[in-house]
């Protein structure tokens, strides 16, 4: 019976008197309904009544030379008048729960996972035009049918799952291992792809230009992709290629000794700053200048981050435009990183530094014969040193003949 005597309204009271027990018995005699009656002090007692029987019972108290009091009001009764009372605060509550409900009808956050050639925006293009993209109504959203025009669509794809929680889609892909084509039925020449002095040289198919212990350079022809019907014999001793050349693929190992260099720097003190990979999200739903949050902390939990913000606007309905936004919030944890390395320690990682620049544009099948290193500049700040290492690697590489069919 609590829930009809908050819908019909209560009053706490306090009764005063010489005998207010009498009060009590009274009542309750008369059929008024009391309840959490506690004594709080001398001839003193608080009790609860609901509300169209607190004349009945002030006029017993009167009747018992007592006095009745109403300490506090509550019930539906008193919210609503309240609530009339403060109209713009009535209007409010109905604008946020109108403008909650809209905006959890729709999507407004898509995260995308899986990628790894492709990237977000081309997913979330694709996805988009079928129909999934911030501002989209959930209900009208056929997520079958999205993710198969999505792997129709496009033939890097080889699954797509769509997942929608809430104002947040996810899309997760898998994309299938593509087998590069190659066309060995193309005429070329081979190339050097670095210059260095060649230590060995295989020809298989096709004209040698040069020959072992040359010096050449970048781009400068190896292998012709001709070959001639006759070789003609030079008085120094040379050969010279004779008759109507006919073109073919050149094929062939050019092996070369080949000089890469690299340059880096260290300070003997650094502060860095690395991203640990951890994230929290926080969604606010913004009306008017009054912001609430709706998932995720208060504020960041980590004491160094980067944030990264999204605001979507509602919809205008029939040239209304509300002023609510939903704004996400994204929280990376950074850590902040001093590292002391010395004169010693920062030439060696000068060193690493370098070696691994240099690592990125070596040949997967080179050689490396000598490595050597040397100091640029050094004061009390940092250390700058040059790496050169000396490798022997195949640097033919195909280019393909100007104006020529194919095999």
């Amino acid at each position: 019976m609590r829930w009809y005597s908050y819908l019909v309204g209560y009053l706490i009271v306090i009764i005063e008197g010489q005998f207010p027990e009498k009060v009590i018995n009274m009542a309750l005699t008369r059929g008024i309904f009391l309840w959490d009656i506690v004594e709080i002090g001398n001839n003193k007692i608080r009790m609860k009544v609901r509300l169209h029987a607190f004349r009945p019972l002030a006029r017993i108290a009167r009747a018992c030379s007592c006095r009745a009091r109403v300490y506090e009001r509550r019930g539906m009764p008193f919210q609503i008048k309240k609530v009339r009372k403060r109209k713009s605060l009535a209007l409010g509550s109905i604008l946020f729960f109108l403008s909650l409900y809209i905006l959890t009808s729709f999507v407004w956050v898509i995260e995308v996972k899986g990628t790894e050639d492709l990237t977000t925006d081309e997913i979330k293009n694709l996805a988009g035009q079928w129909g999934l993209k911030p501002g989209a109504v959930i209900k009208k959203l056929d997520i079958d049918k999205i993710e198969r025009a999505m792997l129709d669509s496009h033939p890097q794809l080889a699954w797509v799952g769509i997942n929608i929680q809430g104002i947040k889609a996810t899309i997760e892909i898998s994309e299938k291992v593509l087998i590069p084509k190659t066309d060995e039925s193309q005429f070329a020449h081979l190339v050097a792809k670095e210059g260095g002095q060649i230590k060995e040289m295989l020809v298989l198919v096709g004209t040698p230009l040069v020959k072992e212990g040359d010096m050449v350079e970048k781009g400068q022809i190896l292998i012709e992709g001709y070959v001639y019907p006759e070789i003609i014999l030079n008085p120094d001793g040379t050969y010279s290629p004779a008759g109507e050349p006919k073109p073919v693929r050149a094929k062939g190992i050019v092996r070369a000794e080949v000089k890469y260099s690299g340059q880096n720097t260290c300070e003997l003190l650094e502060t860095g700053i690395i991203k640990t990979g951890e994230k929290v999200q926080q969604v606010v739903l913004k009306i008017g200048k009054k912001q609430f949050i709706l998932q995720g902390p208060k504020s960041s939990p980590y004491s160094y981050y980067d944030q990264e913000t999204l605001t979507k606007e509602i919809p205008s309905w029939r040239n209304i435009k509300l002023p609510v936004e939903l704004i996400t919030n994204i929280y990376w944890e950074e850590k902040r990183l001093v590292r002391e390395y010395g004169p010693e320690g920062a030439y060696r990682e000068a060193i690493r530094r370098a070696e691994e620049e240099i690592k990125g544009v070596l040949a997967d099948d080179a050689k490396i014969l000598q490595k050597s290193a040397r100091i640029i500049s050094a004061d009390d700040e940092r250390i700058t040193v040059e790496v050169i290492w000396q490798c022997l690697e195949n640097i033919a590489v195909p280019q393909l003949l100007p104006n020529v069919g194919t095999q």
